[in-house]
């Protein structure tokens, strides 16, 4: 999906409407999880990877399930520098893990003269964004710090329009990861990046939602038959921006 030219004018704040209908594409697209959907994107690039580390307690399991990204963006780009706030997990990644590639510190007040000697083709920053309490200004103050030296931007975010939420709302109930501050839509962190500076230009959707056993049936009877079976936006659980920052 790209960000077409009218609704940029709306993203810039050039135009406004209090019933904005953003029309989403209706191609279905196969399902794919983020972490091969980025490495397919950054496969030989040089990438700056934003919140590179995880909870110390579910890595080692993110491993070997083979979804923790910083060793598939390590494994699959030509250089890659982590960058990550909490020392405890930098250490661990470190120490027990023994990926050197990281640096633990803020990368809106610390100095990281390794980011700053080279160009680089893209900044990650994976599931990251919902955790801040203001994403605009953190994305504004990276993009005038570092953004000179990248190129491009991966950003993915929860979808709230997937049909996992939905049957969440008709049961009255909401399901999320408490530390999280925002939901997005498409629109809705386009609108964040174009306030914080940035080019959005493609969007797209990865891990999709669990399937019903009516839905897994009539995708094996496809697969049998030799189709290939793609789904609609609101199937998937997130979103992924990119474009190019300056």
């Amino acid at each position: 999906m790209k960000i077409n030219q009218e609704v940029l004018s709306y993203l810039r704040g050039e135009t406004f409407q209090t019933t904005l209908p953003v029309n989403i594409e209706r191609t279905r697209q196969q399902a794919i999880s983020r972490e091969a959907y980025i490495t397919g994107m950054i496969r030989n690039s040089s990438v700056i990877h934003i919140g590179c580390s995880d909870h110390i307690s579910i890595i080692n399991e993110k491993i070997r399930n083979n979804i923790w990204l910083h060793k598939l963006i390590t494994d699959n780009s030509s250089k890659c520098i982590g960058v990550d706030i909490d020392r405890e997990s930098i250490d661990f990644v470190k120490n027990e893990l023994g990926y050197h590639n990281v640096y633990c510190g803020n990368v809106l007040t610390d100095d990281f003269p390794d980011l700053t000697t080279d160009k680089w083709d893209y900044v990650v920053f994976g599931e990251i964004i919902e955790h801040l309490d203001d994403p605009v200004s953190f994305l504004n103050i990276f993009k005038s710090r570092f953004g000179r030296f990248i190129d491009r931007f991966i950003i993915t975010v929860p979808n709230i329009y997937n049909k996992r939420q939905y049957m969440n709302m008709k049961h009255y109930k909401e399901i999320i990861n408490s530390d999280h501050r925002f939901w997005f839509t498409p629109y809705t962190i386009s609108k964040v990046l174009v306030s914080a500076g940035y080019n959005p230009e493609q969007i797209s959707f990865s891990n999709l939602e669990k399937l019903t056993t009516s839905e897994l049936v009539l995708r094996k009877i496809k697969q049998i038959a030799g189709l290939k079976v793609k789904y609609p936006f609101y199937y998937f659980n997130t979103i992924i921006i990119s474009g190019k920052i300056n």
